[in-house]
């Protein structure tokens, strides 16, 4: 595994140096903070490839930090862990940019596939274009100089991209234009969306496929029947049908 700069952020004293234990026996570089609020501002987000973000923090809550480091460093791997793990946190999780969402306990080696599989998935772009074409979508400043793929391919006047070309698992911007029939059947755009179809491919996970999540890796090779994250969610369905049956027998109850 390519070595990487680790912070962990966990308040809980026995997970945060089992995790920094476990980080540095591989030779990465791993720095630790107890909360998410004043200990945080002490460390630079910038010099960071992977962040270990508890989901409960004093201070500010894993969430928080995940939007504040996504912007200050759009290309790191963030990876949320939890004791109390929700299907509603789950999918916020993923829609704020983190590449994994893990229940606690969890076995270590799932940290190191997490991140293996993220850093796998690169996608290649092509020279930006020299003169674009202005239309109606108005512009957007973004803080990192990387030109967006939809200016590249000539359909909006100028974006700049921050979230370092997963514009199928993160950008709000991607999925409207998407949306809309005369901009994702332009030609222009076609070689552009091959490239972000062809290389994410099997390591996405079932959810993501789906539709029912913004991104989501596969660690489990898609046995699903021992991944925590589709337990979480199938036990909100199963929850959902169990009110949903309740509901049923009571009304069948009153109208009996």
């Amino acid at each position: 595994m390519k070595k990487e700069s680790i912070l962990v952020v966990e308040d809980e004293d026995i997970m945060r140096d089992s995790l920094v234990d476990w980080f540095s026996s591989e030779d990465h570089k791993v720095a630790a903070a107890s909360d998410g609020d004043k200990e945080l501002e002490g460390f630079n987000l910038e010099d960071y490839d992977v962040m270990i973000v508890d989901l409960k923090l004093p201070g500010r809550d894993g969430l928080s930090v995940l939007s504040e480091v996504r912007v200050k460093n759009p290309k790191v791997k963030v990876i949320i862990i939890t004791a109390y793990p929700s299907i509603d946190t789950a999918v916020e999780a993923m829609r704020r940019g983190a590449v994994d969402y893990l229940a606690k306990p969890f076995e270590l080696e799932r940290l190191d596939t997490s991140i293996v599989r993220a850093r796998d998935i690169q996608l290649a772009t092509a020279p930006p274009v020299e003169m674009p074409i202005p239309v109606e979508v108005p512009p957007v400043e973004e803080e990192v100089a990387s030109p967006c793929i939809w200016y590249q391919a000539e359909i909006v006047k100028k974006r700049m991209c921050t979230l370092g070309y997963q514009c199928n698992s993160g950008c709000v911007f991607h999925a409207g234009m998407m949306k809309k029939e005369k901009y994702n059947s332009d030609p222009r755009i076609a070689p552009f969306l091959e490239k972000l179809n062809a290389l994410p491919g099997k390591n996405q996970c079932r959810y993501t496929m789906s539709g029912d999540i913004s991104s989501r890796i596969c660690p489990n090779l898609y046995l699903c029947e021992k991944c925590e994250f589709h337990q979480i969610c199938q036990d909100e369905v199963d929850g959902q049908l169990a009110i949903k049956a309740a509901r049923q027998k009571a009304k069948m109850k009153e109208m009996s």
